[in-house]
């Protein structure tokens, strides 16, 4: 079984190989071949192995969040993709995870949410403002559709890909070899 996380670009070349399992450019993603069969097999061999991933994935997507938030300040009009980006949270898994926090409310500069019957939320805007809209009078708010590109969220993921799946690697066999499992 092979887990597929890490988006590629066109002509990226890079490639990571770790003692848990290995990672390699295969057409659109990084492949990380037996992901979940190895984080099971070190899991059940040490009770510390699963605190100690979720330590390293942790910081992965702390790091990762930080460089979301910068790039979202680079859209032009960027106010949405930054408000946005604000709500972007590093969750404690076992793997690298970043989620929103969708129910917060949206702050809109142009129509605040004490003007409007139904709140705005996070949620509401993520999509328009990652991957833009504008084919609808719903949508005219958010810049030019870019497909399935995206403005901030994605791009920064596709160009962090293989460092992401390499500082995962290298603190997997960190803890294996720290924990005495592997």
């Amino acid at each position: 079984m092979a887990f597929s996380a890490f988006p590629n670009l066109p002509g990226d070349t890079g490639g990571t190989l770790g003692r848990a399992g290995e990672a390699a450019v295969a057409g659109n993603t990084v492949v990380v071949k037996d992901l979940f069969e190895m984080l099971r097999k070190f899991s059940k061999a040490s009770p510390q192995f699963n605190k100690e991933m979720r330590k390293v994935a942790y910081t992965i997507a702390k790091d990762l969040q930080g460089s979301v938030r910068i790039e979202a300040g680079t859209v032009s009009r960027a106010s949405q993709a930054i408000q946005v980006a604000k709500g972007l949270r590093a969750k404690n898994d076992r793997i690298p995870t970043i989620s929103l926090r969708g129910k917060e409310p949206f702050i809109s500069k142009s129509r605040p949410n004490s003007r409007r019957k139904k709140p705005v939320t996070r949620s509401d805007v993520f999509f328009g403002a990652e991957f833009g809209g504008g084919a609808t009078s719903k949508t005219k708010q958010f810049l030019r559709h870019r497909g399935q590109s995206g403005y901030f969220f994605w791009p920064t993921v596709r160009k962090r890909k293989n460092e992401i799946a390499k500082q995962y690697l290298e603190g997997m066999d960190r803890v294996v070899k720290d924990l005495g499992i592997g």
